[in-house]
């Protein structure tokens, strides 16, 4: 496997992680109050995910400089890892794993503040992908940030979302509907944000029709494809299956869930190839 290849496969798993544990501290914030049982163990996933964020960083920032070099000996090379470290990948870097430390601290503790510190720590992994990429050197990147900053915490708040109801369907009873119900009535709102904000981008970064024949443009149609087919599950979910779930019938909600956390991987694994290895 080549470092290109390497690095994108860390830079997908560490989205996951990142966005889950962030998604997770938005989830608990707005909904622990219908939660019992699943409360802690939900709080613990966005834990353990932060943390599995940790290494994953780690190791991306240290394959940057074999995928300079373009052989896994650029990791041994001091001269690379210097630049490596006074570069923007760097800040990045640090940013998240800042913002991963904060979630992880702030969904362990029950003191007072918290919650404060897990909402820091959300706004800065969500931040820290505008630090660097397309959006960072476009002559309008003060529309594009606070879009992608939007689109991010959107995305965060549905992957993390979908990790604990699937937890509240298996360690709640009636509360799994409530807070389904919940979920729901804020979701229909909030995930419209995420195409508003994607389809702004879109219009921004991409120069003419002519991209879509060019590998960034064909991820881009895989990442609006798993959007489409994201919407008809979370109506479904929205519609029919969340609903059942007041009625026992929690296994089809489960599977539709895993379904949506798959689709939205797959949609983060394009992202993290779209953004190693492509531009506009």
């Amino acid at each position: 496997m080549s470092p290109d290849a390497l690095s994108v496969l860390l830079r997908a798993a560490s989205f996951v992680a990142l966005l889950q544990a962030a998604g997770i501290a938005l989830f608990v914030a707005l909904f622990s109050r219908h939660l019992s049982a699943a409360s802690g163990e939900i709080r613990r996933l966005g834990v353990r995910s932060a943390a599995a964020a940790l290494p994953l960083l780690a190791a991306q920032l240290a394959l940057e400089a074999a995928r300079m070099a373009g052989e896994y000996a650029g990791i041994l090379d001091w001269s690379l890892q210097r630049m490596v470290l006074g570069s923007a990948a760097a800040v990045v870097f640090g940013a998240r794993v800042l913002g991963a430390v904060l979630l992880a601290t702030g969904l362990s503790g029950r003191w007072r503040l918290a919650q404060a510190v897990a909402y820091a720590g959300v706004l800065l992994v969500a931040v820290s992908f505008a630090l660097t990429g397309h959006t960072a050197v476009h002559r309008l990147r003060w529309l594009l940030a606070p879009a992608l900053v939007i689109h991010l915490l959107v995305a965060a708040f549905w992957l993390g979302a979908i990790a604990a109801l699937y937890l509240a369907t298996l360690r709640e009873n009636d509360r799994a509907a409530r807070v389904i119900e919940a979920f729901s009535r804020v979701a229909l709102w909030i995930v419209p944000l995420l195409a508003v904000a994607g389809v702004a981008m879109v219009l921004l970064l991409v120069p003419g029709l002519g991209v879509f024949t060019q590998p960034y443009g064909l991820l881009l149609l895989v990442k609006m494809t798993g959007f489409v087919l994201l919407m008809g599950l979370a109506a479904a979910n929205r519609w029919r299956l969340g609903p059942a779930v007041a009625a026992g019938a929690t296994r089809a909600f489960r599977r539709s869930l895993l379904a949506e956390y798959l689709l939205i991987a797959g949609v983060l694994a394009a992202t993290a190839t779209m953004t190693t290895l492509y531009s506009p």
